[in-house]
């Protein structure tokens, strides 16, 4: 049918309508927002706005000349323009969810709603709160890095041979749980630590959760550990603005081939890397060096960053400038060929020699430096060994496991194929430490 004059057309500019940088192809909508990456077939969109409005003679996507894409509707005369915004973004909700894909790592994205279960998000490694019996809560929006460090203790990054998908959480469902937690651990003094499984700032909503984080009374700190990838000076600022406490930042060499391959990637540019822990420094942001020391790797390199940066003036010194970690070998994560993990006592005694030859101080990191202390834990509702009843409710990030509940937590479940989302199967438990379960069909 052809198209009326452009006046007889509704037009709703989708760009200004909906919190997602826009694009279209051929056959479908794309939305991106930072590393969330999802496409609405356009058939299918017309067609479920076609059931809701029968009137619509007449729709048609475009783009004006600053790249919004519009969406032309017709005829005006019979439409309502609030509903049909309302309507359109109902649509996109729910679609949405069905297709994401992690943009860095290029694995499908699972979106978990506010909540999802039913109950806080606590049992999983990958994703929720994690209490470890301190006043120190780790906060894990999101899974999937875009590096591929050769040492990852997790076997992270695009190259990863074990991980086949990755997970992102609405901001609401995260400080319902925090908040949960915080008030049955009737904890005061509390530092919400956002880390996780891959890079934390890849999370879309990152500066919205840090300053929802403080607006709990019993917050105290509020910090990040981050491989730096996605830094710039804005986002910087906007950290800066809500008030982040600190930055745990990964720079791993001060050569910069050595950079790149221990990024495992080629674009690694730690030039930029280094500007920009500079200028953290001179913002409220309290910054924190935190390379691997791996022996025989970047041994001179970690001599070098000390020296670099104990020279430089910082506008926030409430923490140690430097937080080295010893190389350690994991069974699920990557090893550096021909590497060994050094003792600790070995490592302890180096980084006193350090102190000692570049005049620093607090490169032996003790728990009373970061105001940490011991708290009790939360519940833990089931026993090592136990055989329980659990509920499928999601695949896992591993081939042949997925994630159940049961009893008001999450369980990782290895040795289940297919995923059978909504049975019900019997599992014995096999590890409970700090509320992180996992277990296998009983």
């Amino acid at each position: 049918m052809p198209f009326s004059k452009r006046e007889q057309l509704l037009i709703l500019n989708l760009s200004e309508l909906l919190p997602f940088s826009l694009s279209l192809s051929d056959e479908a909508l794309i939305l991106t927002k930072g590393v969330m990456r999802g496409e609405i077939p356009i058939e299918s969109l017309l067609l479920e706005l076609q059931q809701d409005f029968t009137s619509i003679q007449q729709m048609h996507f475009s783009k004006n000349k600053n790249g919004q894409i519009l969406l032309m509707i017709g005829p005006k005369s019979a439409l309502d323009k609030e509903a049909l915004e309302s309507t359109l973004r109902e649509i996109i909700s729910l679609e949405l969810p069905n297709n994401l894909k992690n943009s860095a790592t290029k694995k499908p994205l699972i979106f978990i709603p506010a909540d999802f279960f039913g109950f806080p998000l606590v049992g999983s490694l990958y994703f929720g709160v994690i209490d470890r019996g301190t006043n120190l809560l780790q906060v894990r929006p999101i899974t999937g890095c875009p590096l591929n460090c050769p040492f990852c203790s997790v076997d992270e990054g695009p190259a990863s041979k074990s991980k086949v998908r990755d997970f992102i959480v609405d901001p609401d469902y995260l400080i319902s749980t925090y908040n949960y937690i915080l008030s049955e651990k009737k904890l005061n003094g509390a530092e919400a630590h956002i880390d996780g499984q891959g890079e934390p700032m890849s999370y879309p909503y990152l500066v919205e959760l840090v300053q929802r984080l403080w607006e709990n009374n019993n917050t105290a700190v509020v910090s990040l550990q981050t491989d730096g990838w996605f830094l710039n000076e804005q986002i910087i600022d906007e950290l800066s603005a809500v008030k982040l406490s600190r930055i745990n930042l990964s720079i791993n060499a001060f050569d910069s081939k050595l950079a790149k391959r221990l990024a495992g990637r080629g674009d690694y540019n730690l030039e930029k890397m280094l500007e920009l822990a500079e200028y953290i420094l001179d913002s409220n942001i309290s910054l924190l060096l935190a390379p691997i020391w791996i022996p025989e790797i970047n041994d001179s390199d970690i001599e070098l960053l000390i020296k670099f940066f104990s020279k430089k003036k910082r506008k926030n010194s409430s923490y140690p400038l430097f937080g080295i970690q010893n190389y350690e070998i994991y069974s699920e994560g990557r090893h550096v060929k021909g590497v060994k993990q050094k003792d600790f006592k070995l490592f302890y005694k180096q980084l006193r020699e350090l102190e000692s030859r570049y005049r620093v101080q607090d490169l032996v990191l003790t728990p009373k430096i970061f105001g940490m202390y011991k708290t009790k834990l939360l519940p833990i509702p089931m026993k090592r060994n136990e055989i329980i009843k659990a509920k499928i409710v999601l695949p896992g990030r591993l081939q042949n496991e997925v994630l159940a509940t049961a009893r008001r937590r999450l369980i990782h479940v290895r040795q289940v194929s297919p995923p059978s989302i909504g049975k019900k199967i019997k599992i014995r438990i096999t590890r409970n430490r700090h509320n992180l379960f996992f277990g296998v069909p009983a």
